[in-house]
């Protein structure tokens, strides 16, 4: 996918608040996390720096879709 239909992707659907990418990396403000991938690739058009932002949007679209869940905590 291009970065101009990851953006078309997610402006499309309704963001969760929060995602987990994978274990132990958890996005707290999902809209917070897509602006400044997105203004950071659109920055960087065409450097090899952007291919860690695609692939956390790549992960983040998987995160929405099959959300990973774990159990709930108990406190003891």
């Amino acid at each position: 996918m291009t970065a101009e239909e990851l953006e078309g992707y997610f402006t499309g659907i309704e963001l969760p608040a929060r995602i987990t990418l994978e274990s132990g990396v958890v996005v707290e403000d999902v809209p917070l996390f897509l602006e400044s991938h997105f203004a950071y690739i659109k920055a960087h058009e065409g450097s090899k720096s952007i291919a860690v932002y695609m692939l956390r949007l790549h992960n983040a679209i998987k995160a929405i879709e099959t959300p990973i869940e774990y159990p709930e905590k108990q406190v003891v």
